[in-house]
């Protein structure tokens, strides 16, 4: 089947990690029909996807455009032949994710476009065990989607849907998971999105006392943006002072990452939330001593965590976590620097719906203020500057570079990007992006001074080789 129309125009939709553009403009329901088409062509031509037997899971978040596009997408995938299963309606990440494990889905399909501006939308594609896609495969999809090539059966074998989601066995599930020594007061910000249809009452599930803050769902974000960080979380930090909550915890549009603010209203980073979490797992498993951190993540890690402990250095990626979680059975926990989290003994995808909870049970436990904790860990000073660099120059910007540095230091790895190492005092991560025309250079520090250095240093570097080239 092909429409004899180009559709080489949107190729730029398909991203390492999902599929996202803007509705009218990129997306549309005809465009997430035809990627319908070339998902369900994918799974049964690459995948070993057997019809009449295997089935998809299919849900959608709370954004204006998600229904629509979400059955679009299916009338696409059941054209190929594929039954799916369907959530009928809008779902956190956790909840949709935990449908698929349950049901034993082949593969899930989530339409979202995670923490973006509203106006957006796509769909995240994961296997049934929670591992994200890889890029080659979203590029693999790409290509039936742009080349038309599409199965396509006689009307006797398309797919069927049937109506189905597990929001209330997530819920139940997660709360015999956990339980609390003492009662603690958080902060619970949805910004507004997926996360109001399933956070507030698992984190009260567990015995939390929950103050919710923007819980109600709104699809245009009215509040602040879908994308939780220290500027965005000013009210959260704000109300946890005045409330003297325990501490607080803010969303991302779609739910699968979640920021911590502490007890004094410091919004705290991803791996410094996850090395806290890390520490306190230790105690728990005492013998999973793998813990994934990306390429990224804070030196505090091997700092603080002592052997037989591993920081297992990966890419940058919330695919590469799941996928390695699943890979290395010793794993405690995945960091991603992002703030997407693994934690394999509750089950393989980043759901961010066990951050809060962990960090419940954690303070319960031990009778601490989260503040405390904090401060305990070793102070280390990041810098991050995004240098411009074409799309078409930037890998082999990063390849020259690298061979030159190969040349002056001794401790480099090109895990992903160029990786130098000097010791546990300081370190720097030069990295092309993934999504845009630049090239990121991460440092950090024992002191402020040596990170702006640092950062100086390898940006004038960087800056010569893109004149060269």
């Amino acid at each position: 089947m092909s429409s004899g129309k180009d559709y080489s125009s949107l190729s730029h939709i398909f991203r390492a990690y999902d599929v996202r553009g803007v509705y009218n403009k990129e997306i549309t329901a005809a465009v997430h029909y035809r990627i319908g088409l070339a998902f369900g062509t994918f799974l049964q031509t690459n995948q070993g996807f057997k019809s009449g037997e295997d089935f998809i899971f299919t849900a959608y978040d709370v954004r204006l455009t998600s229904s629509l596009l979400a059955q679009a997408f299916a009338a696409g995938v059941m054209t190929t032949g594929i039954n799916i299963e369907y959530s009928g309606e809008p779902l956190q990440f956790g909840a949709c994710m935990f449908t698929a494990w349950k049901q034993n889905a082949f593969a899930t399909a989530f339409v979202t476009a995670s923490h973006l501006p509203p106006e957006w939308n796509g769909v995240k594609f994961y296997y049934g065990n929670g591992v994200g896609f890889s890029e080659e495969d979203n590029m693999k999809i790409r290509d039936i989607f742009i080349e038309g090539d599409f199965l396509q059966p006689p009307w006797t074998n398309v797919g069927q849907m049937t109506r189905l989601n597990l929001k209330n066995e997530y819920r139940e599930y997660l709360s015999e998971k956990f339980t609390l020594k003492r009662p603690l007061k958080v902060i619970v910000d949805c910004g507004n999105g997926s996360s109001c249809l399933s956070a507030p009452e698992v984190l009260k599930a567990i015995g939390l006392e929950v103050v919710p803050l923007y819980c109600s769902v709104d699809p245009t974000f009215p509040n602040r943006s879908s994308e939780p960080n220290e500027e965005t979380l000013t009210e959260l930090s704000k109300l946890v002072i005045k409330e003297e909550a325990d501490f607080g915890v803010g969303f991302d549009g779609d739910g699968d990452r979640a920021v911590i603010c502490d007890n004094t209203g410091r919004v705290l980073l991803a791996d410094i939330t996850g090395l806290i979490l890390a520490k306190y797992m230790r105690t728990v498993f005492p013998d999973k001593t793998r813990i994934l951190a990306n390429v990224e993540c804070s030196l505090a890690l091997e700092k603080s965590l002592a052997k037989p402990a591993v920081i297992d250095r990966i890419k940058v990626g919330h695919t590469f976590l799941t996928a390695d979680a699943q890979e290395k059975t010793d794993t405690l926990l995945g960091i991603e620097s992002s703030g997407h989290m693994v934690f394999p003994h509750i089950y393989l995808f980043d759901d961010a719906m066990i951050i809060p909870m962990i960090m419940a049970e954690l303070l319960s436990a031990q009778n601490v203020k989260l503040s405390e904790l904090v401060d305990q860990l070793p102070t280390l000073y990041k810098r991050r500057v995004a240098v411009p660099a074409p799309d078409k120059v930037k890998f082999k910007a990063i390849s020259s570079l690298l061979k030159d540095i190969k040349s002056s230091y001794k401790d480099v790895t090109d895990i992903d990007g160029i990786g130098i190492s000097f010791g546990l005092e300081s370190w720097v991560l030069i990295r092309a992006s993934n999504t845009g025309p630049k090239i990121r250079i991460t440092v950090e520090a024992e002191s402020a001074k040596k990170a702006d250095e640092l950062q100086v240093q390898f940006q004038q570097l960087l800056e010569e080789k893109l004149k060269k080239i």
